[in-house]
């Protein structure tokens, strides 16, 4: 009897839980139809879960009165042409996930909602507070002549994605450490690909994994690093001022040059994947999660996808995740830029924009808040059992633009260190702490391996851990370390018209090379072809429109 009325108590607290949150969510008073456009990739559901039946979507029609529908769901080439094929057709969904590119042409065009007073009337306490975190660059920075036509997506300062994950259990067997320098990663990354690491008596490892994204961020097997290690960068984002204040773009960099070289250099080697020409970033996460590649350059969240399978799948295996080293010693400076890249806006022909602030409330009320607990986190966000984490399940999701996990990591060390009481940590922190704790306690962080039980331990180790991939990013800016780029995605008039045939330009330039179907004097060409075809115009307007 005692337990049952223990389990209606737990029953009812929560029940209490979610009508307060439902009450600052904000609801519409009778079902309301809203088609979305939304870029998502590949999304792990829990069993049972999918599209149109999961916590949220159904969080939305039962507590929200809100009926949502994916007019527009894709990825990669094929969102950007399903968001052409919409605007050419004027059959635009109600509420828009636009990159800033496409949402300056609406903007101007008169297409979308001035959303200052919805912003105003709807927002609630949690929001804007996300909102001014950064002080209000981010959102400021969405005005289009000092209109609030959207809702930004990103953060002040990204964290990079040249962080380099590698197989701790292959490092051992070949009685080597981590590496120092770039010329130590070149060892490794040799050393996987002809020493048999994974000790099965077979040729089937790879050197260093690679994607073939050469402009943009990428999870698994980015360039990024291998180009930080000598000075330059294949970010898009990448605008850097000099000493005098002058900007200029590092994919045309001395530096850029140097790390390409280096990547043809070890490509005729073959300690790359011979295929990385066509292989994406989730091909080469395949790789990882099947033991054939046990050194990349990611980002910081390897360890909830294929990183885990990579544990659950191969005997033994461990990681380590450190700074990209430099050429020569040292650890390199990655380039950080304010993340954005996409934004939140409304059809002018939609009546209801206060949909998406209620959408926006409904995920800060149950992951953001500081009156979120452990169940409420469990519900909404990652799930204890199966690490898979709900909140992809989300649309709306506008987190702190200051980034959260900065904050995060730097308690969660104070607390495991025991500077901090664990009780004052934020519900998420803590959520994150506990199992940390856990899995120091169990004895795993000395010797290795997991608690197959508690698979999600291992995640949150890797992340927010002394040993984590934010602390690593703590180290950088602690060392004053980072690069930040003066340009942000807000793009110039002739970079409207002419930035996509660069980036083009750039990718096929720079994987040429590597591949070694093209000499590393292609780049003296590469770059006279840039600034020919726009790029030094272009430089001219950043300067005249981000230079102090």
């Amino acid at each position: 009897m005692k337990k049952l009325v223990s389990i209606f108590l737990v029953l009812s607290l929560l029940l209490t839980m979610g009508v307060a949150m439902a009450a600052e969510d904000g609801s519409m008073p009778e079902m309301t139809k809203a088609t979305v456009m939304f870029k998502q990739g590949v999304v792990r559901y829990i069993e049972g879960d999918s599209l149109y039946n999961n916590c949220y979507i159904n969080g939305y029609r039962d507590l929200m009165n809100i009926d949502l529908e994916y007019a527009v769901l894709a990825d990669g080439d094929e969102y950007t042409q399903k968001l052409t094929m919409a605007i050419a057709s004027n059959s635009l969904p109600d509420i828009l996930y636009l990159p800033v590119k496409e949402y300056t042409q609406l903007a101007n065009a008169g297409k979308l909602w001035d959303l200052s007073a919805t912003i105003d009337q709807y927002a609630n306490e949690i929001t804007l507070k996300n909102f001014a975190s950064d002080g209000g660059v981010m959102i400021d920075a969405a005005k289009i002549d000092g209109v609030q036509y959207g809702i930004p997506v990103g953060c002040f300062r990204n964290c990079p994605s040249q962080f380099l994950w590698i197989r701790k259990d292959w490092l051992d067997h070949l009685g080597m450490t981590a590496p120092e320098s770039f010329e130590d990663v070149v060892e490794i990354a040799r050393a996987f690909a002809t020493k048999d690491p994974d000790g099965n008596g077979k040729n089937d490892t790879w050197g260093l994994g690679l994607n073939k994204t050469m402009a943009e961020n990428s999870a698994f097997g980015t360039a990024e690093g291998v180009l930080n290690a000598f000075g330059g960068s294949l970010l898009r984002q990448a605008w850097v001022a000099d000493e005098n204040g002058q900007i200029s773009y590092m994919g045309i960099s001395e530096g850029t040059r140097k790390g390409l070289e280096a990547l043809a250099s070890m490509f005729a080697e073959g300690l790359i994947n011979t295929e990385f020409g066509v292989s994406d970033s989730d091909t080469i996460g395949e790789a990882v999660a099947a033991g054939q590649c046990g050194l990349f350059y990611g980002t910081e969240g390897v360890s909830w996808n294929y990183g885990r399978d990579a544990m659950v799948n191969c005997d033994g295996c461990e990681w380590i995740v450190v700074n990209a080293p430099k050429a020569g010693g040292g650890i390199a400076s990655p380039v950080c830029y304010m993340t954005y890249e996409y934004v939140y806006a409304v059809n002018k022909d939609y009546e209801h924009p206060e949909v998406l602030l209620h959408l926006i409330n409904f995920f800060n009320n149950r992951i953001n808040s500081p009156d979120a607990t452990e169940e409420t986190l469990a519900e909404w966000g990652v799930d204890p059992v199966t690490g898979i984490n709900k909140c992809a399940y989300a649309y709306g999701i506008v987190d702190p633009y200051g980034d959260k996990s900065i904050g995060y990591n730097a308690t969660i060390r104070q607390a495991l260190a025991g500077e901090l009481d664990p009780s004052e940590l934020m519900p998420e922190a803590y959520r994150y702490y506990a199992p940390i704790k856990r899995y120091i306690d169990e004895g795993y962080a000395e010797n290795g391996g997991y608690n197959p039980d508690d698979l999600t331990a291992w995640q949150y180790y890797m992340i927010h851990s002394f040993e984590g991939s934010w602390t690593r990013y703590a180290e950088l800016a602690d060392n004053g370390l980072i690069i930040m780029s003066s340009y942000y995605d807000d793009p110039t008039d002739t970079m409207i018209r002419k930035w996509s045939a660069l980036q083009a330009l750039q990718e096929e330039t720079y994987t040429k090379i590597i591949a070694g179907s093209e000499p590393i004097e292609a780049f003296d060409t590469f770059v006279e072809q840039w600034n020919s075809l726009g790029g030094n115009k272009i430089t001219e307007e950043v300067n005249e429109k981000f230079g102090k």
